[in-house]
């Protein structure tokens, strides 16, 4: 009986072994031999050469029966019907070895209830994670190796390593068994888009740049576009630069990038983002109370990180649209231990397109530049941008890693405005932004519960606005605006995991600030110059806990030292969240934070505006603000559809209002509201609803409603995915903002009653529609890929009126409007 067991048992592994794969069941029968041995024999034998990928076809073994072979030709047959291979003749005495590449088309169900999966996340041997969507319930995966080793990942499920020779003969549909997931690591996938995450734990957002999906108006991932997709950020004057997280403004929200702060809304006056999309590879952001380690706003959190590893090739990518163009490396030095990642972007000297001029009217309306705006880089009307990024990542060793990150940022904008009846009269305008920061970090593993970093970092800012006036050769007049920002901290931070459901991070970091502004005025006669430096002691303290995977809690306190008006501050946060089930979440937070460097509010969009632009440190007429913020939300996501609802308050004290009298008011900025987003994703189709309710008002000796106080936004998205196209078109309704009749100077020209102004409360409601679109191409021999896409912002060209302009308004059009029709054609290419 034991021997027919056993026997019986032999024949059931054999059996299996035999189709496992072909390849393989070969060694199971006798003695084997590597193909890359083999093809080492024939090249001695034969005189012939072979071209291959020697770490891919390493792992093809081959019966050594295929010795047994009378020509070059026989012998080269036998491994074609025994190996996922071919030979492609080159030249009279060479050979290409091509590995076979073929589709796989599956299906994934819970291996409990049998019901089918809807989104998955694969990973290709050690490659990229990229998210899939099915397509009438099934997943394909293209251009795959017989040896690959593919990874299978869902949200809540084990992962699932499996051959692609074995997913290949599967007849039966793949089954994730049900993994348990510590409340504090649950992740919402593709919150938005793939590539967009929302973890539980801490209410906050993280984009994955490599993997992001298409979302409307834009093709090349620009990073102010996608945050302002997150449900509670927005622009409302049709800029990216000018985020609103749920009533703060631009200045209020810190913006970071590999530990550099960043003091401007970006290129040209925050039309596009600063930060090339191709070197950013991770953003955290955080709409609600920030966690305790973050300090010195009021406002939201947009955290970037460039990659910290060390690639194990060389990697291009190409990028060009019809505004900019770029180029990133990744170039390996040390194999395992030394990188070095170079990004830059520029736009192209004196060429002009429709979405420059689109921009270009959005900036300067109402401005002394608005006749020739829609002239950018003529003869007398020239703009330029570039950013530069590079960071070396070195790994000392398992446990230790030290970074150097480096950033450039330069704006120039030159013009030469002609009086129309006199060609001798001229004025000159000279803008120029010049921001670098530097980031050295260390980052250390000192034991399986103990984490430390230390870092030191840079960030140097300056802004120089002039204009002059001349009659033939004599100047008639000239003023100088300059403002320089010079922010050089060191940071320490340590992370304990006392206990499984306990960790703990405490922190401390030294801020000097140095803030330099001048000003000049020959024809008021204005000589002034501002200086001012304030160190900033902060350190923090979170407990992170963790009851049975039902309840997370996060206690944390915050606390500074403002050394020139020699005050503490102790600003309490707290988070916490409860799982209902696993499909139901309960989420709340509620904190308070002081901000010290600074912008005065003003009652317009005006970016071009010299005084907007610049910063200030709290002093005799500028207090620190203070802000207070709380959330109470829940979110649900089961069988496609997800639902995230959230009712917030935030109230900001010791505001600061610049009137156009050069004036300062002290007062209160406070909104509250309401987020609710809805996703259901339909195999290849998605729909995403997305709404806020908001009353965002001002408090200085009379509550009134901010300039930029939208009570309904509503948008509406469907995003398609047809491999390998993909297409996002999302249109957008808005309230009108509340009408602001500016305070006109008494030695001005004109008066309140000759504007031409035909609303009394709010401006109509506005609507737009924004279309992207996106066609893939590879070519897998020779391991490039490229992505074409085609963009339109404001598709039928509405004209949405957002404010009155508060400086010298125009009278027959005082109105500032939101950006006009833009489209944009870009071209990606890596390899």
């Amino acid at each position: 009986m034991y021997k027919h067991n056993r026997t019986l048992l032999q024949f059931l592994v054999l059996s299996w072994c035999c189709i496992f794969f072909p390849c393989i069941s070969f060694s199971q029968n006798g003695p084997t031999l590597k193909l890359v041995d083999f093809l080492d024999e024939l090249k001695a034998t034969y005189n012939v050469d072979f071209i291959y990928n020697h770490t891919l076809l390493d792992q093809v073994i081959l019966p050594s029966s295929s010795h047994d072979c009378e020509s070059l030709e026989n012998c080269l047959a036998n491994i074609n019907e025994k190996a996922p291979i071919k030979f492609i003749k080159d030249g009279t005495n060479s050979y290409m070895v091509v590995p076979i590449r073929n589709d796989i088309s599956f299906s994934v169900i819970d291996a409990e209830n049998s019901e089918a999966i809807p989104n998955i996340t694969i990973q290709i041997n050690k490659g990229e994670e990229r998210f899939l969507y099915p397509i009438n319930s099934r997943y394909t995966i293209k251009n795959i190796f017989a040896l690959d080793s593919v990874y299978i990942r869902a949200s809540f499920y084990s992962k699932l390593d499996i051959l692609a020779s074995d997913l290949r003969i599967l007849k039966t549909p793949v089954r994730l068994e049900p993994a348990m997931i510590h409340l504090n690591e649950v992740q919402i996938t593709d919150y938005l888009t793939r590539g967009v995450n929302a973890k539980i734990s801490d209410n906050t957002f993280h984009i994955y740049m490599r993997s992001l999906g298409l979302l409307a108006g834009e093709t090349d991932g620009d990073v102010f576009n996608v945050v302002k997709n997150i449900p509670g950020v927005h622009t409302p004057s049709g800029k990216p630069g000018n985020l609103n997280f749920r009533g703060s403004t631009f200045d209020q929200s810190l913006i970071e990038i590999d530990d550099i702060p960043i003091y401007h809304n970006g290129h040209f006056y925050g039309a596009i983002a600063p930060f090339n999309p191709t070197i950013v590879n991770e953003i955290e952001i955080q709409r609600n109370t920030l966690s305790a380690e973050w300090g010195g706003r009021v406002g939201g959190l947009i955290h970037m990180t460039t990659s910290n590893t060390v690639p194990d090739s060389t990697e291009y990518n190409v990028l060009a649209n019809t505004v900019y163009a770029g180029a990133t490396a990744k170039i390996p030095i040390l194999r395992d231990k030394l990188a070095l990642y170079v990004a830059g972007r520029s736009n192209y000297p004196s060429i002009n397109s429709p979405k420059l001029t689109a921009f270009s009217n959005l900036n300067f309306q109402g401005s002394r530049l608005e006749d020739v705006a829609n002239k950018v880089n003529s003869e007398n009307f020239k703009v330029g941008f570039y950013d530069i990024n590079s960071k070396l990542v070195y790994d000392i060793n398992e446990n230790h890693k030290a970074t150097i990150s480096y950033i450039n940022i330069q704006n120039i904008l030159s013009a030469t405005l002609e009086d129309s009846e006199d060609k001798d009269i001229k004025d000159f305008r000279d803008l120029s932004l010049n921001n670098w920061g530097m980031n050295i970090k260390w980052e250390g593993t000192l034991s399986e519960k103990l984490k430390v970093q230390a870092r030191i970092s840079k960030s140097l800012l300056y802004i120089d606005n002039k204009s002059e006036g001349f009659s033939a050769s004599e100047r008639s007049s000239f003023e100088k605006y300059a403002n320089t920002i010079d922010d050089t901290r060191i940071i320490t931070e340590i992370q304990l995991q006392l206990n499984e459901n306990t960790e703990l991070e405490t922190g401390y970091t030294l801020t000097d600030y140095s803030l330099r502004f001048d000003e000049r005025n020959d024809e008021n006669n204005v000589d002034n110059r501002r200086d001012q430096d304030a160190l900033t002691h902060s350190a923090f303290l979170s407990i992170n806990k963790n009851w049975n995977d039902k309840i997370t809690a996060n206690f944390g306190m915050h606390t500074d030292y403002y050394e020139p008006n020699k005050r503490f501050y102790a600003d309490p946060r707290i988070s916490i969240n409860v799982r209902k089930s696993n499909a139901l979440y309960l989420k709340t937070s509620a904190g308070r934070s002081h901000q010290f460097i600074q912008k005065k509010i003003r009652d317009d969009f005006d970016d071009f505006n010299n005084q907007t632009q610049f910063w200030y440190l709290p002093d005799q007429t500028t207090s620190v603000l203070e802000g207070y913020q709380t959330m109470l939300g829940a979110l649900y996501n089961k069988s496609g559809w997800l639902i995230d609802f959230e009712l917030y308050s935030k109230s900001t004290n010791n505001v600061t209002l610049q009137t156009n009298t050069s004036s300062l008011q002290k007062g209160k900025l406070k909104s509250m509201g309401a987020d609710l987003f809805v996703k259901k994703r339909w195999n290849n189709f998605e729909t995403l609803f997305s709404y806020s309710l908001s009353d965002v008002n001002t408090d200085f000796d009379e509550t009134l409603p901010i300039f930029f106080d939208q009570r309904h936004i509503l948008h509406v998205t469907g995003l398609w995915h047809l491999d390998p196209f993909n297409l996002s078109v999302t249109w957008g309704y808005f309230t009108g903002m509340p009408v602001i009749v500016p305070d006109v100077d008494s030695d001005s020209s004109i008066s309140q009653s000759d504007l031409d102004i035909g609303y009394t409360n709010r401006f109509p409601n506005m609507h737009q529609l924004d279309l992207s679109a996106t066609y893939e191409f590879t070519n897998a021999k020779k391991g490039w890929k490229g992505i074409v896409g085609l963009s339109f912002v404001n598709l039928y060209d509405q004209d949405n009126i957002v404010n009155i302009f508060q400086n010298e308004p125009p009278v027959d059009d005082p109105y500032r409007r939101t950006i006009g029709f833009a489209p944009n054609l870009q071209l990606s290419i890596q390899f």
